[in-house]
């Protein structure tokens, strides 16, 4: 696919999906905005590649992100990822007050302040087809009663993009849920202390559940955005798109 000249904005750019991304549509010609906290894994990106500090949690960064963003791209922006968040486990019978609101902020808030700031820019955008992708996940189609804050907001922000699709005409909104993919989030726990070969041998373990054997790459989430940001894609909004190798089947 041909992204010469988009301008795009990568929220969570800087590791796993979001990298993945960010370094496709790059790759494709376009200019990315990316947001995160450190930079370390962008270096290779170049020219095209835009670094912004940005925590997703604080409402008036991500205003000013949003007034950077215009700015930068002169209020024109034709497709917005946002793949910021990480997990924030808790059980049904504990939630106390700063879980819940930590969980709001890190992976829902954010997906409705930037995209209502940004619609304005998402509507003046060259292509014509403006496109906001939310990264979701496989939790939000499951019940699990010891991780209940990580799926009500994956399913709310499901909820979002489909309101999305029927309030902003001319405007594709998608989700991606995706399953078990292979990111540094295995690594951020920092009471786990996983060697490489512990990480491995989860995955090894975690593929006997999968009906496609294997835990999926992060460049394998962002062929299906370049899909749906695509031409190709034109007629499809609204939609919540699994990628999970049929590990939903077996629940």
């Amino acid at each position: 696919m041909n992204f010469q000249n988009y301008k795009v904005l990568v929220a969570g750019s800087t590791s796993g999906i979001g990298l993945a991304i960010a370094k496709m549509f790059i790759e494709h010609g376009a200019t990315v905005i990316g947001l995160g906290r450190n930079f370390e894994r962008t270096k290779e990106l170049g020219k095209q590649y835009i670094p912004c500090k940005c925590d997703v949690t604080d409402a008036d960064q991500i205003t000013a992100t949003v007034e950077f963003v215009k700015k930068t791209f002169d209020n024109k922006l034709d497709v917005f990822v946002d793949s910021a968040g990480l997990g924030v486990k808790q059980p049904v019978d504990d939630v106390p007050v700063e879980r819940f609101d930590l969980a709001i902020n890190l992976l829902l808030r954010h997906h409705i302040l930037f995209t209502s700031q940004l619609v304005d820019a998402l509507r003046s955008c060259d292509s014509k087809d403006p496109v906001v992708v939310h990264i979701s996940s496989a939790a939000s189609r499951s019940i699990e009663s010891d991780n209940i804050l990580y799926g009500l907001c994956k399913t709310a922000c499901n909820l979002y993009a489909k309101q999305l699709a029927k309030g902003l005409h001319g405007v594709r909104s998608f989700t991606i849920s995706p399953g078990t993919i292979a990111t540094p989030i295995f690594d951020r726990d920092k009471n786990a202390h996983r060697t490489p070969e512990q990480i491995q041998a989860m995955f090894d373990q975690l593929s006997k559940a999968i009906p496609c054997q294997r835990v999926a790459d992060p460049s394998e989430v962002a062929d299906l955005v370049e899909f749906l940001c695509s031409p190709d894609a034109s007629y499809m909004t609204g939609t919540d798109c699994l990628i999970d190798g049929g590990i939903m089947t077996q629940f």
